[in-house]
This record gives C-alpha cells, structure tokens and sequence, in this order.
C-alpha cells in the first residue's frame, strides 16, 4: 500500500483521477506500452513477487465483486500520502482509505498473520509542499503512521515492512546543476528517523507484531552522489519531459539504466532492482 512508488495501476480505477501514469513513454523499457507504473519498466511490487515466486499484484480496485482475493494485492495509489489532505482533489485512494480496503480482507476466511504489509506511504506529504517546506506536517504525517500501523494490528495483520521517504532534495524536480537541496532532505531525514522508531518499536506496543524498515533514502542518495560506482552514468532523469508532456518522446533518453531517475520524480527499473534488494533482506527477517 502506498503511493506511486508501489501503485501499479490503481488510479485507473478512480473516476476522475488526474493523478495517473497510463500514457506513454511510462512502461516501455518492460511493457512497450503504458502499465499504469510511474517507471519505465518494473517497480518495486513487481519485483518483490518476482523474487519470491508470486504472480504480479493486482490493484485491489480492480478486483471483481466476489472474486477470491489473488496471493497478492496492491492497495498503492499515486498521489497519496499518509494525510488525507494530500493531492485530495487529484482523484486518490488516502492512506486511511487503503486501510479500510485491506481491512475487508480480515472478513474473509484468511490467516492474516501470513501477510506481509509492505507500506510506501508519506512522500507526498513532503513532496505537495516543496514551494515552501515550512507548511509540512511532520507530527501529523507521523501521528497518521502509528494510528495506522496499530489499525493493521486490529484487523490481524502482523508483519509489516515501511519504506522510508526517498532522497526527495535530489530528484530532479527540485535539483540544479546535479546538487541536492540539503533543506529538503534533512527534512525527509528528520521524518524518517522517527519513522523507524514508529516501526521498530511495534513489536513493544503491539504484542506479537514485527515491523521492518527499508532506508531507500541513504541508498538513494548513495547512487546520486556517484552514480557509476552503482552501475549508472547520470543522476538525472531520463524522461525529463514525462509529466508535463503526456503521449509524446520528446526528450526521452536512449538508455533509461543509465539513469537513476525515470522522470522527474520516480526512479527507473535499475534503480527499483537495486532497491528491492534491501526489502528482500527485510522481508526474509519476518518471515
């Protein structure tokens, strides 16, 4: 569950949604074709149940009525944060909505405790405010997270993996000159650091539970800071005109590995390969 960092084609199914990644050139390293994935290939969802042998997840707003629930559902809707004022007038599914929706699960005849709720939620938080990061919420955002980590335990759910807000001060919606902006990622790093708190210390306040958590931001940074040491050649985007110019090439680069970024936000497949990694290791500790 989460925002578009896991959101694998959810806001299709939202009437209205202008918050969506189903044109091209999204999807066309792996799809030849838009997958609904703000990337050019797999992201990290894709690659989870590659690794450990599940069929792709399926957005749960995409399930028919009465359907028997697939090994693995996507709750992710781009756009969300962990507040329900984030991009509300874009067309998403909140966190607290994603909630809801998972909490249908625990209805059906299900062992819950063999989930494992992996959460990208909280970017957008920051992200929606990077004009002027003095109007971020920081308590809020964290305040959302552990209302929300203690409504997975009510409905069942006992293992649960955070992903942390990724290096935002160096995406290039904000970068100049390859730099990234410090004020922005200490803010991202203060959030993080009482996130993991939050996560770690579920298995105190919610007897039982075990919570896990990936810092994207460090390994982020990392292959920005020397991208070849990590097998890229740019830091940039290679799509830099990818959302603001839907349904056209223009500007898109020959190689999207060669970049860390696939457009001015959202990291390419390379960079979501490597990632992964780091929630594999994670996951295996819970199971």
């Amino acid at each position: 569950m989460g925002d578009s960092i896991f959101d694998v084609g959810t806001n299709k199914y939202v009437k209205d949604s202008v918050s969506r990644c189903d044109f091209v050139p999204y999807g066309e390293t792996r799809f030849r074709k838009p997958s609904g994935r703000c990337s050019d290939g797999f992201i990290i969802p894709d690659l989870i149940n590659k690794a450990i042998g599940l069929p792709f997840s399926r957005p749960f707003l995409g399930l028919k009525a009465g359907s028997q629930f697939p090994l693995s559902i996507n709750f992710a809707s781009y756009g969300s944060g962990l507040l329900d004022s984030t991009h509300s007038d874009w067309g998403v599914v909140s966190f607290n909505e994603q909630l809801k929706q998972l909490g249908q699960l625990s209805k059906k005849n299900l062992n819950l405790n063999d989930f494992v709720v992996v959460i990208s939620s909280s970017g957008n938080d920051i992200a929606a405010n990077l004009q002027d990061i003095a109007n971020v919420d920081l308590k809020a955002m964290l305040t959302s997270l552990e209302k929300g980590l203690q409504e997975l335990y009510n409905h069942g759910f006992r293992k649960t993996i955070y992903s942390s807000v990724g290096a935002l001060g160096c995406s290039p919606i904000v970068t100049s000159g390859g730099r990234c902006v410090s004020e922005i990622n200490n803010l991202v790093e203060e959030f993080n650091i009482q996130a993991r708190e939050i996560v770690l210390g579920v298995a105190k306040k919610f007897p039982g539970m075990k919570g896990a958590f990936v810092d994207g931001y460090s390994l982020i940074k990392s292959y920005v800071d020397n991208p070849k040491r990590f097998g890229f050649k740019k830091a940039g985007g290679c799509c830099p005109n990818c959302l603001s110019q839907k349904n056209t090439f223009s500007g898109l680069c020959k190689n999207p590995s060669d970049y860390v970024f696939w457009d001015i936000i959202h990291p390419t497949e390379h960079t979501y390969t490597r990632l992964t990694k780091e929630f594999m290791k994670q996951i295996k500790k819970l199971l």
